[in-house]
């Protein structure tokens, strides 16, 4: 009965606990999106520079980015919007820059997409 006599304790604690699930959850979201936005980087850069990519990559990538999308949250439109703000950072940094196959991101690709279609 020891609860009974401490109704405020036990609402702040009940409080913080819930504070805390939602913060998890937020961070959990945020690196999904976080994910979602690497998978669309990897996928238009193969696109665009023609960065080579298997088919069964090319199958893994989806099934990441699906799964990516899921935990995000995001509705469709979210999704789009994502999509449309990575494709306009990369036209902001230059193509001819993110398809140099001496740069930084075609040294990264690699190991970016085996990463992430394992």
């Amino acid at each position: 009965m020891r609860a009974a006599r401490h109704p405020r304790r036990l609402a702040r604690l009940g409080l913080a606990a819930a504070l805390l699930l939602a913060a998890t959850a937020a961070s959990a979201q945020d690196g999904a999106t976080d994910t979602l936005k690497t998978l669309y980087r990897i996928a238009l850069s193969a696109e665009m520079c023609g960065f080579p990519i298997q088919s069964r990559q090319s199958e893994a990538l989806g099934r990441a980015m699906n799964r990516a999308l899921s935990e995000s949250g995001l509705d469709a439109d979210g999704a789009d919007k994502l999509y449309l703000d990575v494709d306009a950072a990369l036209e902001a940094e230059g193509w001819d820059k993110i398809c140099a196959t001496d740069g930084d991101w075609a040294h990264g690709f690699r190991a970016l997409l085996a990463a992430n279609t394992k």
